[in-house]
């Protein structure tokens, strides 16, 4: 009976907008890069064909380059081949419909 009762309230319509990102880090359990090398950053969402922007909201480490697919990839290089500060840095990826997703990534050597 229970179970009758979740169907009767889940919509087939439903497409939930949530940007799913990789590498995927958190404040508080950030993504580990090297700043030795670049590394390809990807932005998907369920229900969504549009194209997506990334940028580096907080740090100067990374720099996200020009996308790589319009679909949502980019390669993301370090500044130069070292940075003076290892810190975790933001990065933020948004589509077209104004929904926002972030992922942090922790500057390693």
């Amino acid at each position: 009976m229970v179970a009758g009762g979740l169907v009767a309230c889940t919509h087939s319509d439903y497409m939930p907008n949530v940007i799913q990102i990789s590498p995927r880090g958190t404040s508080g359990n950030p993504a580990p890069e090297s700043i030795a090398r670049s590394f390809t950053l990807t932005a998907v969402e369920d229900g969504y064909t549009g194209g997506f922007t990334a940028q580096t909201v907080v740090g100067t480490c990374w720099v996200v380059q020009a996308p790589v697919t319009t679909g949502g990839a980019w390669t993301v290089v370090p500044q130069g081949t070292t940075c003076a500060k290892l810190d975790t840095e933001k990065i933020q990826v948004k589509d077209q419909k104004g929904n926002v997703a972030a992922t942090y990534i922790r500057s390693t050597r």
